[in-house]
């Protein structure tokens, strides 16, 4: 299994976030640095572990979007073995 780590701590604006999502994923070139396609691009995924450790900087930062963001993870990750999600706050 794949095991990621993001930091919430860089990821203060929306397209820092996204670039750092698409670095840490080693997600495709045509992802659209939007929520839509981050749950598409998740949604893809399999045998992964993704841990985000500063949630809550992620959060001060981003403020509803960064709940929406950490939302897109949980939603994908529920009811799946094969990709794991795990906040750190």
């Amino acid at each position: 299994m794949l095991r990621v780590e993001l930091d919430g701590r860089k990821m203060d604006t929306r397209a820092i976030a996204h670039q750092h999502l698409k670095e840490q994923l080693g997600l495709p070139a045509y992802y659209g640095a939007n929520l839509d396609a981050l749950n598409d691009c998740l949604g893809e995924m399999a045998d992964v572990h993704i841990t985000l450790r500063y949630g809550n900087a992620l959060r001060n930062a981003l403020g509803v979007y960064g709940q929406k963001l950490i939302q897109v993870f949980e939603d994908v990750a529920r009811g799946r073995a094969d990709l794991v999600f795990v906040l750190m706050d």
